[in-house]
C-alpha cells in the first residue's frame, strides 16, 4: 500500500477544511500498528493505534505538528511540517495519520511507513521531507 489521502479530503479543500498556512489549523500525526483507514475514511479513529499504556510515552490521538508551511509554484502546491519525535519511546508502528484537529479531527493523509518501524527506550521520529521538490512533499497537488 501507498501513502492514501482520502477522497472526502479533496471536497475539504475547497470547502475550506483545511488550513495549512502557518497560524492555520492545527494538525495532528497519530500512529498506528496496522492500517484502519481506507479511501472512504474521513475522520480520526483510535483503532489500530499505538498504545500510550505501560510506560510507552506515546499519548493517544498523537503529536501535534509544528511549522506548518506551504510551498506553492506555477503548476504546484505542497505543505510541510517540523519533524516529530517521542523521546524516552518505546513504539512500533506501521502507519500514521495526519488529521486536523481543528476541524473535526478530518483527516488529510494516511501514511504507510512500508512495514513495522520500531524503537524500544529511545527516540520514534518521524521526519518529513522537504516541499520544495513537490514530489517528495508529504502533501502535493498539482
Amino acid at each position: 500500500m501507498a501513502n492514501v489521502i482520502p477522497y472526502a479530503f479533496r471536497g475539504e479543500l475547497f470547502s475550506g477544511t483545511h488550513n495549512f498556512a502557518s497560524g492555520g489549523n492545527t494538525f495532528k500525526l497519530a500512529l498506528y500498528t496496522a492500517n484502519p483507514y481506507d479511501t472512504s475514511s474521513t475522520v480520526y479513529v483510535t483503532t489500530n493505534e499505538v498504545s500510550s499504556a505501560g510506560g510507552t510515552n506515546y499519548v493517544a490521538a498523537g503529536n501535534t505538528l509544528g511549522s506548518n508551511a506551504v510551498v506553492s509554484t506555477t503548476a504546484v502546491a505542497s505543505c510541510d511540517f517540523a519533524d516529530t519525535s517521542w523521546t524516552s519511546a518505546t513504539i512500533t508502528a506501521a502507519f500514521g495519520t495526519i488529521y486536523n484537529s481543528s476541524a473535526s479531527n478530518k483527516v488529510a493523509v494516511v501514511l504507510d511507513f512500508d512495514g513495522s518501524k520500531s524503537c524500544t527506550n529511545g527516540t520514534f521520529t518521524i521526519s518529513f521531507p522537504s516541499p520544495s521538490t513537490a514530489a517528495d512533499a508529504i502533501i502535493s497537488m498539482a
